[in-house]
């Protein structure tokens, strides 16, 4: 008997708890297969249109997109920030299937996450690379920690595209190249946001984001080069192959 799919949505939820007690809460609702967020519906502000401070290399074509897929998921979260500042301390707590994970920070860094995940779901081709790690997301990682998910998503692309006759990059050369576009909407993305937002958090979310890609950037190979030490047991040739 064939095994029939869970079509139930992929959701993370993210819940921001003030001081003051207010609460502001969003839910990422995703397609279980395709990890694609739903287009956004309603009015849209001006400042999510395209062509409005478009991105450098931006590969949607204008004819067919009136807006930035991602500028219209997050004008929600835009306009419930847009008058809070990055350091501002609240209780983030993000709510999956697999986990519940809660942390005290400053606002700016729980927006950095829900704003990262949004980033590369939303429909933009240079972004959508890293829905693998979204699969897996994990709030609050260190730096380390997001090395390793970047290079096991990387490597572990390579194993698919082998398995469909296509080259694979197991030297990661192109790892850096990546990064640089990611780098490119992230600064793209954050002058859109410095016309739209009236307070800093939003801005320095993505700058947050940004600091990650221009940390890889600067040396992707390196910074994988770096966790060589958590692979000795796979590197002692006295114990023969794995």
């Amino acid at each position: 008997m064939t095994a029939v799919r869970d079509e139930k949505p992929f959701i993370i939820r993210y819940s921001f708890r003030f001081d003051d007690g207010a609460r502001k809460v969003f839910e990422v609702r995703l397609d279980p297969k395709t990890l694609t967020a739903p287009a956004a519906s309603g009015p849209l502000p001006d400042w999510v249109r395209l062509e409005h401070l478009r991105c450098e290399g931006c590969l949607l074509d204008p004819a067919a997109h009136q807006y930035c897929p991602v500028a219209a998921n997050v004008a929600g979260i835009v306009s419930a920030f847009q008058d809070i500042i990055s350091v501002t301390m609240a209780e983030v707590t993000v709510e999956m299937d697999e986990r519940t994970i809660s942390k005290r920070v400053v606002v700016q860094n729980g927006l950095s996450s829900l704003m990262g995940i949004y980033m590369v779901v939303s429909g933009c081709p240079t972004m959508e690379k890293l829905k693998p790690m979204v699969r897996v997301h994990l709030p609050f990682a260190t730096s380390d920690e997001t090395v390793y998910r970047v290079m096991t998503m990387y490597l572990g692309a390579q194993y698919f595209r082998m398995k469909k006759g296509l080259a694979p990059d197991w030297e990661l050369r192109q790892l850096n190249e990546l990064y640089e576009r990611v780098k490119e909407v992230n600064l793209g993305f954050s002058a859109r946001l410095q016309k739209a937002a009236k307070e800093d958090s939003l801005r320095n979310s993505i700058c947050h984001l940004d600091v990650f890609a221009t940390f890889l950037q600067m040396g992707a190979l390196k910074k994988v080069d770096s966790l060589e030490y958590l692979f000795a047991p796979y590197l002692d040739c006295e114990k023969g192959a794995v």
